[in-house]
């Protein structure tokens, strides 16, 4: 774990702007690099407050922070010349320097297949979603004929035990038919529980699919 951690590309963010807190969030994510820093004359900046929530280290002096941190990459986020110029300066030689241009470029590119993944992800569970929703109503329609015959059952083993002790000694085996059946209706109605809990779980996490959608729309 301690090599994969010594593995991570280094990277400095220069703005704490939106482009600056959007690279911010992008990276911050990643298992392949780690943003070591951010810079901004302001500290309210939403970059600077995402890198403190981050752990982050906020710096508001950019010459001193290029020179203090060597890092494998900078990141200019601020769109400005004189702030690419002066960073070009007083960085490290082997550091790597992003222009705003280019991060725009990477961001775009990162929001457009950001996108796609989330229509195909989109589409496949909106099928899921759909193919769970008809599933849950069949069951429903299926567990209302089942009720129904469970229920037929239970009248039918109430009305033998009636007939079986009517008939005295003569019913005896009458009785026990109607006990058998009484006994199968209640494993009918055991049943029923059972699959309307399942039921009921589709039906649960067909709602959870429909709020996951709402978020990758």
């Amino acid at each position: 774990m301690a090599n994969e951690q010594a593995e991570k590309l280094t990277l400095g963010i220069v703005g704490g702007g939106r482009g600056g807190l959007e690279m911010l969030k992008i990276f911050a994510g990643s298992d392949l690099v780690k943003v070591v820093y951010m810079v901004d004359r302001e500290l309210k900046a939403p970059g600077m407050v995402e890198a403190k929530e981050r752990g982050v280290k906020q710096e508001t002096d950019l010459v001193a922070a290029v020179k203090t941190h060597r890092t494998d990459f900078i990141l200019e986020a601020t769109g400005s010349p004189k702030v690419y110029e002066l960073i070009e300066e007083n960085c490290n030689p082997e550091t790597e320097l992003i222009s705003a241009k280019g991060s725009l470029m990477f961001f775009n590119v990162l929001t457009e297949s950001r996108k796609r993944t989330n229509k195909h992800v989109f589409d496949q569970i909106s099928t899921i979603g759909e193919e769970i929703s008809e599933s849950t109503k069949t069951v429903k329609n299926a567990l209302a004929g089942i009720t129904q015959v469970a229920l037929n059952l239970e009248m039918l083993a109430i009305n033998a035990a009636i007939e079986a002790a009517r008939a005295g000694e003569k019913g005896r085996s009458f009785a026990v038919v109607a006990e058998a059946v009484k006994g199968t209706a209640e494993e009918a109605k055991t049943l029923l529980e059972g699959i309307e809990s399942v039921n009921n779980d589709n039906s649960h996490m067909s709602e959870q699919l429909e709020e996951l959608l709402e978020e990758l729309h």
